[in-house]
């Protein structure tokens, strides 16, 4: 944990045994997090979803966790967050309408600053400051689908290490991590030296059953892995995962690749998974208001992790993202 710590709200630390409700908020916005304090003291680890308010697989397996979970047994605090961007998630959108920032990419915030901004602020001050360890639970969102992948930002020091094994209890995803990025959850937990990991889903605007129940196999695995549950006897046997370690800052920068040269409509002719060469057709776009179709071509070799699902494009919208996997 940081050295540093705000005046805060709410104090976890001081928090009873039990299940207790908390709601954060700050000059007109907040969030809810519903939280299990053990009988002994131990690692504090922090969940949320809807950091985007179009990706719906945290919100619905967290929402489900604070209906059933009762954990016995639990060393220190579990803090969920179902739905930490209210405003976007409200409006089933990306970003808040209120002022269509990117809370992606706005930690650690502002205090007085926009709508985003001042919620960037609040979970970083209030909550993920009280954090050991952090998870957000993201997706490809309504736009788009991707494979399924677990990341966290390469760092070196010895939290490299538990960040691989954290991302390794999501075994029936890939692994794939890389360099800092500013303004995320993770690059907030990494500059207060927070082990911390991200899940992406399938997206696409729902929620597939298998990435639920992916999510609680691997929420179930980390809640051991960082220590506020004991092994369960005969251990957990997690599967080998495909890992993928970069120190391009670009490689895993969902919203840099294949940007669509034109407004218009993206007509894909490749498949989610597909092994892509360098300068293979993946699709065209066509303008809306003359026969004008430009070609779109692959940028590199790679597999095809993410592929845009939304029609309508604006010029700059990513098409699709390859990796080398």
């Amino acid at each position: 944990m940081a050295s540093e710590m705000p005046r805060l709200a709410h104090r976890l630390d001081r928090l009873a045994p039990g299940f207790h409700r908390l709601r954060f908020t700050t000059r007109g916005v907040g969030f809810t997090a519903f939280v299990w304090r053990g009988r002994q003291d131990g690692p504090v680890l922090v969940v949320n979803g809807a950091t985007h308010g179009d990706e719906y697989e945290g919100p619905t397996l967290l929402r489900q966790w604070v209906e059933t979970w009762r954990p016995k047994n639990l060393r220190g605090t579990v803090v969920l967050v179902p739905v930490l961007n209210e405003g976007a998630f409200l409006a089933g959108a990306r970003c808040d309408p209120a002022d269509t920032r990117n809370l992606a990419r706005e930690f650690p915030g502002r205090a007085d600053g926009s709508v985003t901004q001042r919620l960037a602020w609040l979970f970083d001050r209030q909550l993920l400051a009280q954090a050991t360890h952090y998870a957000d639970l993201h997706s490809a969102g309504g736009a788009y689908e991707l494979l399924p992948w677990a990341g966290y930002i390469t760092r070196p020091d010895a939290a490299d290490r538990v960040q691989r094994a954290m991302a390794a209890c999501f075994d029936t995803f890939w692994c794939w991590a890389g360099p800092f990025l500013p303004g995320r959850t993770l690059s907030a937990a990494c500059q207060r030296g927070i082990p911390a990991i991200y899940v992406e889903c399938q997206g696409a605007g729902g929620v597939a059953p298998e990435d639920i129940r992916a999510l609680e196999r691997g929420l179930r695995a980390l809640l051991t892995q960082t220590g506020n549950l004991p092994v369960p006897r005969g251990g957990i046997k997690l599967r080998r995962q495909p890992f993928r370690s970069t120190k391009d800052t670009d490689e895993a920068h969902l919203q840099v690749h294949h940007p669509a040269p034109h407004d218009g409509i993206f007509v894909p002719s490749v498949a989610l998974g597909e092994w892509i060469k360098r300068r293979q057709p993946i699709g065209v776009v066509q303008q809306i208001d003359s026969p004008v179709t430009t070609p779109i071509r692959a940028e590199s070799t790679g597999r095809l992790v993410m592929l845009r699902r939304q029609r309508s494009v604006k010029a700059g919208d990513a098409l699709c993202t390859l990796a080398p996997v």
